[in-house]
């Protein structure tokens, strides 16, 4: 009888713990002069949305870490012309950056282990 049920639980506990895609949407709201920075997944059944902004005067890059992940799916919906500095971080190893268009754009990134992501403010040169 244990046997039975520590088995159903291993089954149970690998479904929760599946690798799922993860989304991030950055755009920004000019009469705030802010960039906004909004989380969430692809499980229907986790209520996860996460909002995140930067000020004119606060901190140049938004960050995200994720352990674990399948995907990661980058959306940036700012003005033509957009500019803003991407950056990754693979399981601690050497930080990769990159100034990309961020008018209308999707990046997507298979995920590591650990994974990280900053994403700056908007009109980098």
């Amino acid at each position: 009888m244990k046997t039975i049920t520590l088995s159903v639980a291993l089954l149970l506990g690998g479904v929760a713990a599946k690798a799922q895609t993860e989304y991030v949407d950055i755009t920004t709201k000019g009469i705030f002069g802010r960039s906004e920075m909004v989380l969430y997944n692809d499980n229907t059944n986790y209520n996860d949305l996460e909002y995140f902004y930067l000020g004119k005067n606060t901190d140049k890059y938004h960050w995200v870490e994720y352990t674990n992940a399948k995907d990661i799916v980058v959306t940036m919906s700012d003005d033509i012309g957009d500019t803003r500095e991407l950056c990754t971080k693979r399981n601690g190893k050497k930080l990769v950056c990159e100034v990309v268009d961020a008018y209308a754009t999707v990046y997507k990134f298979k995920a590591s282990k650990i994974f990280e992501i900053w994403i700056s403010k908007p009109k980098v040169k």
